[in-house]
């Protein structure tokens, strides 16, 4: 039995999981192995006392296993699309070296290109751990439906947000509120930019999308909103109107045109997806000929994502090598994504105002065409429409409600309504 040994790049709370896998269940994992998987040496930016030296040497330089003839596979876990961990990953495709990593950014923006120095130097790179966490999603649409073209997809790919919304609905917790408490779990970073304002989902239905129909990444082309506007009242009415509301990453194939969108939408509180609460992921997707299919599990952690990285691993070891976005690279060509804006649905549209506010709702209410509505009081006496709309282009929705903010003191917002269709 041949040997395939390993480079492992970046011992956080990822890296450290993979370490401890590769290490402590090696009788495991050897035995679902034809090559003996050996993690010969790991990098980080500082040396950790778990590291047994016996076994494994250590170095601060990344580069190092980029460029160490030694090495087969590089475990790349540290992240980050640019500077050093970009030019460990050419270096290492162009010395002919796999990569496995979790870096949701680096494929999702450069992965194209990446693509091309692979295939000009015998490279390769897998990347399951970098959308969902433990579920097998790419593998699954890679591999388990290939024999269908997928028509759409609506997945809940961001464990801290759906978490924070769980919380908001479920003990009445302001956003805020939340999103400290994720903090104090360990669920959200610091700074949450990136799991809040959607950019983590995007980069992760990116990817998705691209296996999905064979494409070329578009991250930048992505319609990306995330869930630090959604307050209280939203959570309200959305219960008072039987949906619940999620952070959604939303595929569909329309032939000659895709929509690529991520959003907090409304879901009828009835809908799969719309029962996965807490932090967990789901992804729910129709296909030409399996119908519905649905994955749901935990979407993060470190044992979790370690757990899809060290199953890449061994598919290197038995040889399990697929085309990194499905087809090969002569088949693939780009995305032609639809305007956000030519959107057509039906909306949640929240109006608040004073007593005295001058807006004709009769009139507003024939034209935006609403089909439900409540209204209410809020604490500090704001009255608070809520209001589900009829089928509606969401460009002519934005018209209708900036002529009734004009020279007004009303104040609009609004939340759009999704639903699972094949």
């Amino acid at each position: 039995m041949k040997n395939i040994n390993v480079g492992l790049i970046g011992l956080g709370n990822v890296g450290r999981s993979v370490y401890d896998i590769l290490i402590d269940q090696f009788d495991i994992i050897s035995g679902k192995s034809a090559s003996k998987i050996v993690l010969r040496k790991v990098s980080s930016r500082t040396k950790k006392d778990f590291i047994d030296e016996k076994r494994v040497s250590f170095t601060e330089n990344a580069m190092d296993l980029a460029k160490d003839p030694e090495i087969d596979v590089i475990v790349e876990v540290a992240g980050g699309d640019s500077g050093l961990i970009y030019e460990v990953w050419k270096e290492a495709l162009k010395n002919g070296k796999k990569i496995v990593t979790a870096n949701k950014a680096m494929i999702a923006n450069k992965g194209y290109e990446l693509l091309n120095v692979a295939l000009e130097n015998n490279g390769y790179f897998t990347f399951e751990a970098s959308v969902a966490g433990a579920i097998p999603i790419i593998k699954t649409l890679k591999e388990g439906l290939s024999a269908n073209k997928i028509s759409s997809f609506l997945a809940i790919l961001n464990g801290t947000s759906n978490y924070i919304l769980t919380k908001m609905k479920d003990e009445g917790l302001d956003f805020s509120t939340a999103l400290k408490q994720a903090q104090d779990l360990g669920y959200a970073e610091s700074d949450p930019t990136f799991d809040i304002e959607g950019i983590d989902t995007a980069h992760k239905l990116s990817i998705l999308s691209a296996i999905a129909a064979s494409k070329i990444p578009a991250f930048e082309k992505i319609y990306i909103e995330g869930i630090s506007k959604i307050n209280i009242d939203d959570i309200k009415f959305a219960e008072e109107f039987g949906y619940k509301i999620k952070l959604l990453a939303i595929y569909k194939d329309n032939d000659s045109s895709q929509q690529q969108y991520v959003f907090p939408a409304f879901i009828d509180k009835l809908e799969k997806i719309s029962m996965i609460d807490d932090s967990f992921n789901a992804i729910c997707l129709f296909g030409s000929n399996c119908d519905f299919h649905m994955s749901v599990g935990r979407g993060a952690g470190g044992r979790q994502t370690a757990s899809a990285v060290v199953a890449d691993i061994i598919d290197i070891a038995n040889d399990r090598l697929s085309f990194e976005f499905g087809v090969s690279k002569s088949k693939l060509n780009e995305f032609v994504l639809e305007d956000i804006n030519n959107r057509l649905g039906n909306y949640f549209i929240k109006i608040q105002h004073d007593n005295d506010a001058n807006f004709d709702k009769k009139t507003f209410f024939e034209d935006i065409r609403a089909v439900k509505s409540c209204i209410y009081k809020n604490e500090s006496g704001t009255i608070i429409h809520g209001i589900i709309t009829d089928t509606i282009k969401e460009s002519d929705l934005k018209k209708i409600l900036n002529l009734i903010e004009t020279g007004s003191k009303v104040k609009t917002s609004f939340i759009r309504i999704e639903k699972l269709t094949a």
